[in-house]
């Protein structure tokens, strides 16, 4: 019996439960315009449902069965005939009758988003006993057990097809377990694969928006058609604020790209990758560059990955200011409000104005106007240029914030833009 099957084998989920003769058959409401019908026979112990679900029985049939066995016959009331739906799906057919009204656009997406997260179901099976057993017997002591510990978990999310989940397990192998936040990286991960567990079985009640966040999460892409077809359009002029390009495996690279809209003030997204070694990645999208054109959202809570169906236009003006934050409290709240709504936000990209950039214990750091400061992820170089371009007075600093300190990509002062 799956984990989920127990939980749902509550008479709370099921309506109309009746039984004729050894059949007993009730309804399962999804939504306003969904219900699922369920079917047993006590005899041979057969089981349908009528959702499109696979492979067979699904969860609902066995959270049905489940509940069947558990409870008296009394409990399910006598009828001396049985309406078509149940004729239908006991020849082996898919009644259509349950069906209480048209389906709406978004009712349609979430029944195809549901039914690819229900082949991710036997990999959050694995996942959430191998999160117990990791907890129970300590983080450290697993790992430092079985030199395989991570490389076990990431096979089995990937064949279930979770290669997000799954690569982001591989990549903890890289990290030594002497690195100074070895524990913090580690937990962070592991968190965000409880987030996306905790959140698989609440899924029936998730937002359009967030489930797609899920998929995205446990690595089920959205064709590029698909985003075409459903996400936001928004046409405006965009600055480039910022690139930056990561090796993500061996034989993959990876480029973020934001622009921030003139109009919109909305952050766009751009993800390129690359494979295998000397690939280079497509110039366009210059740092500091101000374009014109249309960019496509994929669907999210918290919408910040786009794709640009056609290249824009390169205006001739570049980037002399950045709106932003002239507080770093107003940029924590911002952030905490976008947590709020989309919990797996890697990056979170922010422009701070007013910005005073400084050096202590060897490390550097912004502050603003309040006195308030935050730490700074950038090399030694790059701190230096940032302290020289400021000139001992306040700049504008563009970067992602991870949470705890900032990934400097591009700095604005007396309207000459820098790139890191």
């Amino acid at each position: 019996m799956f984990p989920r099957a127990e939980r749902l084998a509550d008479p709370a989920f099921f309506s109309e439960c009746q039984q004729y003769q050894d059949w007993i058959f009730a309804q399962l409401p999804v939504s306003a315009e969904v219900i699922h019908g369920l079917l047993f026979n006590k005899t041979t112990q057969q089981v349908f449902c009528s959702c499109p679900f696979q492979p067979k029985p699904c969860v609902h049939a066995l959270a049905f069965e489940q509940l069947v066995l558990q409870q008296p016959s009394a409990v399910f009331s006598a009828v001396e005939q049985v309406p078509n739906w149940v004729e239908e799906l006991r020849k082996g057919g898919i009644p259509t009758r349950l069906i209480t009204g048209t389906p709406s656009r978004e009712t349609q997406q979430q029944k195809r988003h549901l039914e690819r997260l229900e082949r991710a179901e036997r990999g959050f099976q694995d996942l959430e006993l191998w999160l117990f057993d990791t907890l129970r017997r300590g983080l450290a002591t697993a790992v430092s057990e079985d030199p395989d510990f991570y490389k076990n978990i990431a096979s089995r999310l990937a064949d279930a097809s979770m290669r997000g989940l799954s690569r982001n397990f591989r990549l903890l192998e890289t990290i030594p377990q002497d690195h100074p936040d070895w524990a913090g990286q580690t937990l962070a991960v592991l968190a965000d694969a409880a987030l996306a567990l905790q959140a698989f079985r609440v899924r029936e009640q998730l937002p359009e928006a967030l489930i797609s966040d899920l998929e995205s999460v446990i690595g089920i892409a959205l064709k590029k058609e698909a985003v075409l077809a459903e996400g936001e359009q928004i046409t405006d002029h965009w600055a480039v604020t910022g690139a930056r390009e990561e090796q993500v495996e061996a034989q993959l690279r990876l480029r973020r790209t934001w622009l921030l809209g003139a109009k919109s003030n909305r952050f766009a997204l751009l993800l390129e990758y690359i494979h295998g070694h000397g690939a280079t990645f497509l110039p366009g999208f210059e740092p500091g560059a101000i374009l014109e054109g249309l960019l496509v959202f994929y669907p999210s809570a918290w919408p910040q990955r786009a794709l640009a169906p056609e290249s824009p236009a390169v205006l001739p003006a570049r980037i002399k200011k950045l709106p932003g934050f002239d507080l770093l409290d107003e940029m924590t709240l911002a952030y905490a409000a976008a947590l709020g709504k989309q919990p797996w936000l890697t990056q979170f990209p922010i422009v701070l104005n007013d910005m005073l950039v400084y050096r202590e214990n060897k490390h550097f750091r912004i502050c603003d106007q309040a006195d308030k400061s935050i730490p700074l992820i950038t090399t030694e170089a790059v701190g230096w240029s940032l302290l020289a371009l400021g000139g001992g007075q306040p700049l504008t600093v563009f970067g992602e914030w991870m949470g705890d300190a900032l990934q400097v990509m591009s700095a604005v002062a007396e309207e000459r833009f820098v790139r890191f």
